[in-house]
């Protein structure tokens, strides 16, 4: 190949990669800010609340493909969620509002006393 196509080519992976590692470095390293603390409910001291990592995919995924991430997922499942179910639930993902997590029986207000294998009713 000529030089110069070689170093559009190169230039163009190059880009890629960079733009690959900033995104990795911003959902795995970056601290949460106001907002995302705000939307996930998390106190001030808390420099990466649960869900951060999920929701910062979830706008990722929501920016850059949002029609083939609902997609992939819609297909992951096989076809037992829609495509716009999916891409429903990414964007309230993305927005900071995951699903609600079952509290653990001691938040209920119900306690098991005596062995841990027996189950509440």
């Amino acid at each position: 190949m000529p030089l110069t196509l070689r170093l559009v080519f190169h230039g163009i992976r190059s880009a890629w990669v960079g733009l690959m590692i900033m995104v990795i470095g911003w959902i795995g390293l970056v601290p949460a800010t106001a907002v995302e603390r705000s939307a996930l409910s998390a106190p001030l001291g808390v420099e990466r609340p649960e869900g951060l990592t999920s929701m910062r995919i979830a706008r990722a995924m929501v920016h850059f493909a949002p029609d083939r991430a609902a997609r992939m997922l819609s297909d992951s499942t096989n076809g037992e969620i829609s495509p716009e179910l999916a891409g429903m639930m990414l964007r309230q993902i993305a927005k900071g509002n995951p699903a609600e997590v079952a509290p653990p029986l001691e938040t209920q207000g119900r306690s098991i006393d005596g062995p841990k294998f027996v189950t509440v009713d």
